[in-house]
């Protein structure tokens, strides 16, 4: 997927800058930036089948286990999130 190849056009879209707080099924809360097209509902990115992973950058990613009752906090630049480990998302 390098350069463009000779006579192609490259095309990259503007995206939405959302900031979210999302909270996985492990129980770990994850904050950061989604990047969805403009105009675009979190609902319908959310549900969008077409990608099973979502990119969160700007990101911290935080424990929230009963077992382990320190918070425990992680700053990220970028992570791939699993749509399928999401239990809740809120736009801040």
């Amino acid at each position: 997927m390098g350069g463009s190849q000779k006579g192609e056009v490259a095309m990259r879209v503007e995206k939405e800058k959302r900031k979210v707080s999302i909270v996985c099924k492990d129980g770990s809360l994850i904050t950061g930036i989604v990047h969805i097209n403009p105009g675009e509902r979190m609902l319908d990115f959310l549900n969008d089948q077409k990608e099973t992973f979502i990119p969160i950058t700007e990101s911290e990613v935080c424990n929230t286990s009963v077992a382990e009752p320190k918070l425990i906090c992680k700053k990220v630049n970028t992570i791939i999130l699993s749509k399928s480990s999401i239990k809740f998302v809120e736009e801040l």
